[in-house]
């Protein structure tokens, strides 16, 4: 699969954002690959997201790699459906361990409010089994929202590859990741956040782009409800919050953390 490269010397998939990756895995005498899992961390609790269709047909026990030779994990303890459809948020049955080098949660301030990259560039993240354990790979891609020419009220957020190689990529419980720019207008540096959930985009209806959509994208509202936000208090007793440049409405409900009120 292609890497996306990033203007410079670094590549993209250099990001440390992206160890929030991981492989989730049944145990057994030799573990198999479900998917790509996301830890995300609130500081005070973490939780992995994926694909609820691949959580449904897991078998058990399943356990999330920490390190990509395999040699590490830490076991999920239960699993439930998001109130969005496609979205599995799974419990650990034990706090994550601190110093693992591999895998590492993402802050939940790094996580998007809404499926908008705002144009920057973005990949899906999955995971594959290797020779001598596990990697991770990066998909480009382009990210558009289709509403059938304004004739429908429902958005579809379609992923489609920007290389033909990646026509067939399972990208199954693969986050998206954009890679933000800095907007020195309203002050942001530049950040690279998770912006939604990818599943495979089975009704093939639209083709926004030349190679066909390879996933469709879900978005992560359902993270504000199992991870509160817990910032500190500001001076003055005023707390302030911040996810992805979305300013947080402190009397919004369980939604909060993401910026977004409960009619939303």
């Amino acid at each position: 699969m292609q890497l996306l490269k990033a203007m410079g010397r670094d590549t993209r998939e250099a990001a440390t954002e992206l160890r929030a990756v991981a492989p989730l895995v049944v145990l057994g005498p030799k573990p198999t690959l479900v998917g790509p899992c996301t830890l995300v961390t609130n500081g005070a609790r973490t939780v992995a997201f994926s694909s609820a269709e691949l959580l449904r047909h897991a078998g058990e026990p399943l356990a999330i790699v920490l390190t990509m030779t395999g040699e590490k994990t830490v076991r999920v303890a239960s699993w439930t459906m998001g109130r969005i459809a496609g979205m599995g948020i799974a419990e650990l049955a034990e706090p994550f361990p601190k110093g693992a080098s591999d895998v590492a949660p993402l802050q939940l301030g790094s996580v998007s409010a809404t499926v908008d990259t705002r144009g920057a560039p973005a990949a899906l993240v999955t995971v594959a089994a290797t020779a001598n354990g596990y990697e991770r790979r990066v998909v480009a891609v382009h990210v558009d929202h289709v509403d059938g020419g304004g004739m429908s009220d429902d958005v579809t957020r379609l992923a489609s590859p920007q290389d033909a190689a990646n026509a067939s990529a399972p990208i199954e419980g693969a986050p998206l990741f954009a890679w933000l720019p800095a907007d020195p207008v309203l002050g942001r540096k530049s950040e690279v956040v998770v912006v939604a959930l990818a599943v495979p985009y089975r009704s093939k209806l639209f083709k926004p782009r030349a190679h066909p959509p390879i996933g469709e994208l879900i978005g992560l509202e359902d993270l504000g409800r199992a991870l509160p936000w817990t910032g500190e208090k500001a001076e003055g007793g005023t707390e302030l919050g911040q996810v992805a440049g979305e300013i947080r409405d402190e009397a919004s409900g369980p939604l909060a953390g993401l910026g977004l009120d409960d009619g939303e």
